[in-house]
């Protein structure tokens, strides 16, 4: 029963960790982001980030076109500039 106790203990406080991680990132990146901003952070070109967004993510849920723009979810953002392209 103690031991118990102290595993959702230690549950409670990853959850916790998790939550203000997820904060910290909500402070930090928008929901969306231009494409321009993914060029900038990782140095590939417009047209190998537009080429990797067709091939690897889902249009109108992962990136999307507003007037003349591209722009990507922020979890889109962070897979991308992760992987490094």
């Amino acid at each position: 029963m103690i031991e118990e106790i102290k595993i959702v203990n230690q549950l409670l406080e990853i959850k916790q960790i998790l939550l203000k991680q997820q904060s910290f990132i909500d402070l930090l990146l928008p929901k969306k982001i231009s494409v321009s901003y993914l060029v900038e952070k990782t140095g590939k070109s417009r047209q190998s980030i537009r080429e990797y967004l067709i091939n690897n993510f889902e249009p109108e849920e992962d990136f999307w076109k507003e007037g003349a723009r591209i722009y990507v979810s922020r979890e889109t953002a962070i897979t991308i500039q992760l992987k490094g392209l």
